[in-house]
């Protein structure tokens, strides 16, 4: 090619049995550096600034393409959403007469296969705005995916990430104040971590306490807040949001 010019770059949507995007509704986004359409299980970026090289084009929306997988996996479930690169467009700005202009770059895809779907959905997860991903958000992330697969307990997780947040902000109190967070969240999250978990418990007194399925639902809710909130802060550090608080979790609150 004379002057090769990367127009699109397709992406397929990979899952698991968790749930089935054959029903989804498609729709558009118009993002600064691209137009964003998505539907049959494909996302087709349409770029907007000139790239000569594929690799370079794919570098310019690969942080697009990390949050996006971030948010949809964090709210669904580990295998819910992936982008997985199928194909690019690319044309001849300059092309000699007569020859063709246009030429489409696929790589090879390992397909999968869905031996039962639990949840059929309307709509494709929506790209978020306002998230960034640094390393602190990445291992809190990965360790919350481990939990849910059931490489790591509960307890264990929640240490973790309450170790970290407070680890960011200087202390609990810091912690509150940084991330809007109230108090009484983080105190009820590290109770019951360290003084409950049965067989997972973390100190030997909470050996004999098994954690409440209500209270289960509660820590895993609150650690899902606070990872997206580590993201939060770290796209926007001085941003104002909103508090996450006791009533934010009221329909699974330990009684």
């Amino acid at each position: 090619m004379n002057d090769p010019h990367v127009v699109a770059l397709i992406y397929g949507i990979e899952h698991g049995a968790s749930v089935d995007y054959e029903e989804a509704e498609p729709f558009v986004r118009e993002e600064s550096a691209f137009r964003l359409e998505v539907k049959d299980k494909k996302a087709r970026f349409e770029l907007k600034d000139h790239y000569a090289e594929e690799s370079a084009a794919r570098e310019s929306i690969k942080e697009y393409i990390r949050v996006w997988e971030f948010d949809a996996c964090l709210n669904n479930g580990p295998d819910s959403f992936k982008l997985r690169f199928d194909e690019s467009e690319i044309e001849d700005r300059n092309p000699t007469p007569g020859k063709v202009s246009i030429r489409a770059s696929f790589r090879a895809g390992v397909p999968t296969f869905s031996v039962s779907v639990t949840c059929r959905v309307r709509k494709y997860p929506s790209p978020p705005s306002g998230l960034a991903i640094n390393p602190d958000v990445q291992t809190m992330y990965d360790r919350y995916m481990n939990y849910l697969q059931g490489r790591e307990p509960l307890s264990g997780l929640v240490f973790f990430c309450l170790t970290v947040l407070e680890n960011l902000a200087g202390g609990r109190k810091a912690a509150a104040r940084k991330y809007q967070i109230a108090k009484g969240v983080l105190r009820e999250i590290g109770y019951l971590c360290s003084e409950k978990g049965g067989p997972e418990a973390r100190k030997a007194e909470g050996v004999t306490k098994e954690l409440t399925q209500e209270e289960r639902r509660f820590l895993d809710q609150a650690i899902k807040k606070i990872i997206r909130r580590v993201a939060e802060r770290t796209c926007s550090p001085t941003a104002e949001l909103d508090k996450i608080s006791l009533s934010d979790l009221k329909n699974i609150k330990p009684g």
